[in-house]
């Protein structure tokens, strides 16, 4: 099964309209995370079906690598694996499912010299040649790590505990693991992981193993998302005034009824818009809710995110203006009616009449 172009599409502009609304809740301070995390599983889940997740493993075997192409997917391995990325991304995973998993057996965990030697047998290497060459540049990371945070261990606590020490320790040590793995090698060892991952997806009940790990990195997703925004209106202010506008709520409440997210509220939608108006505005518009309706459509084609940018920098309402006066325009017709007082028609006001008529 394979996932078209317009597909992908589609769910980028559903996922900036979900990014945008969460935008102009946190505005509120009315954001409801169970509620977002609902809505961001109802524009991933359709992406991952089994058969879709089983096509993609299969498209990302290539039947053969050439090495210039191995050393591109070592370095761009490599750029994934800064500190900052390490910070943002890795340390993170504990927090998807809010729970602390309790190492039962301590003799089994994985060491620095267990992680090098499982390192080597998986890349195809001597792991003896291959420990005494990387082993100078990870003890240089770990009595680093030491100094600056006293931590004698690598336990989940230790580490979660100094996140920016522990995201500089593991880039270093990761990145030197990569660079040290000859290209050919390191291709060939995500090549059976992937041949790994395909035979798991064969696995029966995977779906819903699937869709319940979807639950809680969406829970995750939208906590962290809405934090960082939350955390961004403080430190600015005056954005919270130019998001809360009746213009952009209009949009947010049209796009979560053509979601499916919310029931019956485009004509919440017209009705908030209209509320906005000017007296003179609404005196043109009367009842014709046409005109709104069409306003809304037009403004709306530009995207909620764009919209949201554009109430930022005070342009929504001109714009939505601008609008309603084009399709007032369009539907109003003047007529002009002579109307004469009764009296009697001489012969001079006759002749003076049609000279003004057939005046120059």
């Amino acid at each position: 099964m394979d996932i078209s172009e317009s597909t992908i599409r589609n769910l980028r502009k559903k996922a900036k309209s979900w990014l945008a609304s969460l935008i102009y809740y946190s505005a509120q301070g009315k954001v409801n995370v169970d509620t977002f995390s609902r809505r961001l599983q109802s524009l991933v889940r359709p992406v991952l079906k089994p058969d879709i997740l089983k096509e993609a493993v299969k498209d990302a075997l290539p039947e053969t690598i050439k090495p210039k192409e191995a050393t591109v997917i070592r370095k761009r391995i490599m750029g994934r694996l800064t500190p900052d990325k390490i910070h943002r991304r890795m340390l993170n995973y504990p927090k998807i499912s809010g729970k602390k998993i309790p190492v039962k057996d301590k003799t089994n965990s994985l060491t620095l010299g267990r992680l090098l030697i499982v390192w080597a047998v998986l890349t195809d290497q001597i792991p003896q040649d291959f420990v005494v060459k990387v082993a100078p540049n990870v003890n240089r990371f770990y009595e680093e790590w030491h100094g600056l945070t006293g931590c004698q261990g690598l336990s989940d606590e230790e580490c979660y505990g100094h996140p920016k020490e522990s995201a500089q320790l593991w880039s270093g040590i990761y990145r030197t693991l990569i660079r040290e793995t000859p290209a050919e090698n390191l291709v060939h060892f995500i090549n059976v992981g992937i041949r790994a991952l395909g035979a798991v997806i064969e696995m029966p009940g995977l779906e819903k193993e699937i869709y319940k790990l979807l639950g809680q990195a969406s829970r995750f997703v939208a906590e962290d998302v809405a934090r960082k925004i939350e955390s961004a209106l403080k430190a600015n202010p005056d954005a919270k005034d130019k998001i809360n506008i009746p213009e952009l709520k209009a949009l947010v409440l049209r796009e979560e009824a053509k979601l499916g997210w919310r029931k019956n509220t485009e004509t919440e939608a017209i009705k908030t818009l209209h509320n906005s108006l000017s007296p003179e505005l609404k005196e043109a518009v009367y009842d014709n809710e046409e005109v709104i309706k069409n306003s809304l459509e037009t403004v709306s084609r530009k995207g909620l995110l764009n919209n949201l940018h554009d109430a930022l920098k005070g342009q929504l309402r001109p714009r939505f203006i601008g609008s309603i006066m084009h399709f007032l325009n369009s539907i109003v017709h003047v007529e002009s009616t002579w109307e004469f007082d009764t009296s009697n028609l001489t012969q001079d006001s006759a002749a003076s009449i049609r000279k003004w008529l057939f005046r120059r």
